[in-house]
């Protein structure tokens, strides 16, 4: 008969919990994640909005762009002359105020001589470039006038011709620069260029019907800062007499213009607008824009090279790029 103990001792090790240093790694495994997950959470978020702003830049840029290369392209265009190849007989009141009709192009070096039409202030050493041209397809009169203080007579309008527009009317041999004084919707379209906004009702002739109606304007750009302290491109239309803001971020705008010295029509020497020698041999613009991102994202502030100077950023952190683009006056190249 056995007297041993009917309930023998386990040889199992019963598990009492965690030891202070076994917590200690285990807090200290996961802080070291958790610092991880939150380094790569900010790596990521901060390369978002980096890739974000530097996205609207280039937008930005590009669509400033766009804008100021058509425009230079398209200066001194008249219909089927150049505005060069003919002395418009200029009647409107508040005509383009520029040294001569022909001056298709006007650029102030550090907007010095130009006058500035809005309450918008400039930013101090940006160019201010002035584009005149008409605009659209034009339209054919629908027969002849009568007498040259007659109304003119269109088929339709399509190019949205309205009162107080400036308004040029070419037969390729003459033409008239007025404003228009009514513009009729009706079939066909009637416009007057009466002496209340013209200085005489009297053209320099009656046109024909071969004459074309075309809508001119004078577009001017220039860099100014709004209420809120930020700068941007804006457009001055003498048309309108008003500024519309083309985009937004744009520190400096600076203009080269190609001389084409011996004749050749190809750009010989760039160079500011106070240096120019002869503007009858000005060929082309060289438009550099210096844009910025909306917000102070960079790592650390850094100086900005522009237009071979350096450029004052300040300490916005803000990013930066330089756009460099190039257009000829196509009127001006046979």
């Amino acid at each position: 008969m056995s007297t041993g103990n009917p309930y023998p001792k386990s040889s199992a090790t019963h598990q009492s919990g965690l030891s202070m240093v076994e917590l200690l790694v285990a807090m200290v495994i996961q802080f070291i994640l958790l610092a991880a997950m939150i380094y790569v959470y900010s790596a990521s978020k901060q390369m978002f909005t980096v890739n974000e702003q530097m996205a609207r830049v280039q937008e930005n840029g590009r669509h400033a762009t766009d804008a100021l290369l058509y425009d230079i392209r398209m200066s001194g265009y008249a219909g089927c002359r150049s505005m060069e190849d003919i002395t418009p007989n200029i009647i409107a009141n508040s005509p383009p105020t520029f040294a001569s009709f022909a001056d298709a192009l006007t650029v102030y070096e550090g907007g010095t001589g130009w006058t500035n039409p809005t309450a918008l202030t400039r930013v101090a050493g940006t160019d201010v470039i002035t584009l005149q041209s008409t605009r659209g397809g034009g339209v054919s009169l629908t027969g002849n006038m009568g007498t040259d203080n007659a109304n003119i007579q269109i088929t339709s309008n399509p190019d949205g011709l309205a009162t107080n527009d400036l308004i040029l009317i070419s037969d390729c041999s003459s033409a008239d620069l007025f404003r228009a004084t009514s513009v009729s919707n009706g079939s066909p379209v009637t416009i007057a260029h009466a002496n209340n906004a013209n200085t005489t009702n009297r053209l320099s002739k009656a046109y024909q019907e071969d004459a074309q109606i075309l809508s001119f304007d004078a577009h001017t750009y220039f860099v100014a800062v709004d209420a809120a302290g930020e700068s941007g491109l804006y457009q001055y239309s003498l048309n309108s007499n008003s500024a519309t803001q083309l985009t937004s971020g744009i520190d400096d705008m600076q203009l080269l213009l190609a001389e084409d010295t011996d004749g050749d029509q190809q750009p010989d020497v760039y160079v500011s607008a106070d240096a120019v020698i002869d503007w009858e041999a000005v060929i082309g613009v060289r438009v550099g824009l210096l844009l910025q991102s909306a917000n102070g994202i960079a790592s650390a502030s850094r100086s900005f090279s522009f237009d071979g100077a350096e450029a004052n950023t300040g300490d916005d952190m803000r990013l930066r790029k330089a756009f460099w683009s190039y257009a000829a006056l196509r009127n001006r190249i046979n």
